[in-house]
Formats: C-alpha cells, structure tokens, sequence
C-alpha cells in the first residue's frame, strides 16, 4: 500500500471517530465526548498537513513542525476526553496532559527536531503510547465500577493502539529490532483508530441502557429498588430459612395532612436509607407501594428473623425530621413470616403482610410474627418485647 492510500485512511479514521463523537455529544451528553471529537479533528488536521507536505505542497517547517504540534495536541485532547469520559466527571487537573503535549511541541519547535523525520516520527509516537496507554489505563478502572462490557473492548483497542505506536518508535530507531515494518504498524494503528470509534460508542450507548433499566427497576423517590424489581427478584424456589418482613410506617397519611408532601417525602427517604442500610446489601429489599416496604432474607430462624425485624424497627423510631412546626418521629410497624412446605413466595408474603395487619391493630410500632396468629387474643407489646 502506498503512502498516499496510508495517509487519506489515516485521515478517514479520525474523521470518522469525530462525527461519531459529535453525534453521540449531541445525543447523551457523556463528559469527554465533545474533547474526543476535538481531538479527532486536529488528528485528522496533523495527518491533512502531513500529506500536503509529502505531496510538496507545503514548506517543509510549515507541514513537518504544524504536523507535530498540531497531533500531540490532539492525542492529549483524546487522552482528557477518555479520562471523563471512562470517571464521568471534569477535573481541572485533567488539563495538565494538554499542558504537557503544548510544552512538548514547544521544546521540539526550539530545538527543530521536527526537521528530523525520524526524530520527529519517534517522538510523536512515544508521545502517542504514552496518552494512550492513560487512556486505557483510566478505561480499566473505570471498570471496577459499572463492569460494562464495552469497556473491555475500548480498553484492548486503546491497548492495542499504545502497542502499535510503540512499535512504530521501534522500528524508526531501531530498525534492525522491529518485529513489523514501521508502516505495517502504522496500518494496524488506523484499524485501532477506527475501533476506538466504535468501543466508544458501545460504552456510551451501555451507559444508556444501564440507566434505563435502572430507572425501570429503581424507586425515583428512595432510590431502593421497586415492587417490580423486588417481586422479580424473589428466587423460584424457597428453602427452611427464607423469611419475608414487611414494614409500613405508621400514620404515614397524618405526616402528609399535617406537615405536607415534601415532608412526607423526606420521611420516606429517611426511612427507605434506614432499612437498606440495615439490610448492608446482602439482602433483598424493595418499596412495594406508598408507605410500605418489604425484606426478604435467607438462613434465618424465627428468633433471628424476629431481631432483625425489631431492629429496623428501631433505627426507624430513632429518625427525627425537623420541621417548621417541630420535630416529626416516625415509627414502623412489621409483620415477619417464615417458610413453611407448603407455601411458595407469594403465599410468604401475604402471611408477612397479615402479621403486619395484626400489627398495627394491636397498637403499631410494633412487630408481630405469623405463628403467633393462631393465638386468639392479641399480645401485649410487653410481651412482643420480651419475645
């Protein structure tokens, strides 16, 4: 392939990557993205400049030292704008690449090493593999966080790409060394190119499914997960040792008469961190509907299931929320269940919920078990306390 076919692919590759960076800034609005498409396009600038020059349609100073400056420009712009994107956030500091890429271009412009096209060549790529060896980098931690497959594939393009420079700087310098022709690695660098665009895109386009299902199986108000989540999560088949637990917050609608919704929000905020902190993320939770709540746990025992309950219970009565017209204290009432043989999840439930209407007719703040439902009259809450 001859140098001119090199150059107009090399040039295509970073225009492709810029529209498909720009459309998709467009789109979700992703940090990084609007950087990456400018970096695209004064990589696509630097290789036009390089072709004109090569052609003689430049001086030689104008194309070679423009050329240079221009495209470690646009791989540190690359480099921030995978940064923010890979940690979704902007920080000043991230600049500090672009503040070096700039410092770089000046020391190669005083000491016209540029004119040298090896030298120019080799430190062009060193730079290239090192911001893209970052990029990655940033990429594979970022993948400790959300785990989404398109990572993997951004981050072994970006890998690859760093691989392919490298051996360009090897093979410029040493010839002899080289395991592919410099050219041959250049070649393998643009298909890179093109398949940064496109990991690019499966990232951000996984970020937006990730997110719709979030929204699909999140409460919007708590941040918990909601009655569909929860049901779908309930395993087929229970075990001796499942147990449900069912809360409500006691005269939830008085808070929302007396003090407003936006109080009544905040009580259920409050409440919902309180149980899922109590549930550590190892159990099942879920807002149901309202004021109610449910948990679902696994290898308990009446005894255990009971403590469990009354202790969130209790870290519910100790919330306190101030208000104009003073200090509102909710309190929660329970009703706890425990898998028998001949019952499936859907019965469970219903038999947590009974125990929770019994418990908020014997008095509320209050747990009650369903084995204890046989029993005619209703305990006192001395007793529910000393069980």
């Amino acid at each position: 392939m001859d140098l001119a076919t090199v150059l107009l692919l090399h040039k295509s590759s970073f225009i492709v990557g810029a529209l498909c960076f720009f459309y998709m800034r467009w789109r979700s609005r992703e940090p990084g993205l609007d950087l990456l498409a400018v970096g695209d396009c004064l990589l696509a600038f630097a290789s036009t400049l390089a072709g004109l020059g090569e052609q003689g349609s430049l001086p030689r100073e104008i194309w070679t030292f423009g050329s240079f400056s221009v495209g470690v420009t646009g791989y540190a712009l690359m480099a921030v704008g995978i940064i923010r994107l890979s940690g979704r956030r902007r920080k000043l500091s991230d600049w500090l690449l672009v503040t070096a890429a700039l410092a770089l271009s000046v020391l190669v412009g005083v000491t016209h090493l540029y004119l040298d096209n090896q030298m120019r060549a080799a430190i062009f790529n060193a730079n290239s593999s090192v911001f893209l060896a970052l990029s990655s980098a940033a990429i594979l931690v970022g993948f400790l966080r959300d785990r989404l497959p398109g990572r993997i594939g951004l981050a072994a393009s970006l890998m690859a790409a760093m691989t392919f420079s490298a051996l360009v700087v090897l093979g410029v310098v040493f010839p002899e060394y080289g395991p592919i022709a410099p050219r041959n690695a250049f070649f393998m660098l643009i298909i890179c190119h093109f398949s940064v665009a496109l990991f690019v895109v499966v990232l951000v386009q996984e970020r937006a499914e990730a997110k719709l299902s979030r929204l699909a199986n999140t409460d919007a108000l708590t941040g918990i997960p909601n009655r569909q989540n929860f049901l779908a999560s309930l395993p087929h088949q229970l075990k001796h040792g499942d147990g449900f637990i069912m809360i409500d917050i006691d005269h939830f609608k008085s808070v929302n008469d007396r003090h407003g919704h936006e109080v009544g929000d905040a009580v259920l905020v409050g409440v919902a961190q309180t149980i899922a902190a109590a549930a550590g993320g190892k159990l099942l939770l879920g807002r149901l509907g309202g004021e109610e709540f449910a948990l679902f746990l696994r290898d308990q025992t009446e005894e255990t299931l009971f403590a469990a309950a009354d202790d969130v219970r209790r870290k519910i009565k100790a919330l306190a929320f101030v208000v104009d017209a003073g200090t509102v204290r909710p309190t929660a009432s329970a009703g706890v269940a425990l898998w028998s043989d001949e019952c499936d999840a859907t019965r469970l439930r219903d038999r947590a919920d009974q125990a929770l209407y019994r418990a908020k007719r014997g008095g509320r703040d209050r747990v009650e078990m369903y084995a204890a439902l046989a029993a005619a009259p209703l305990p006192s809450v001395a007793a529910v306390v000393a069980f």
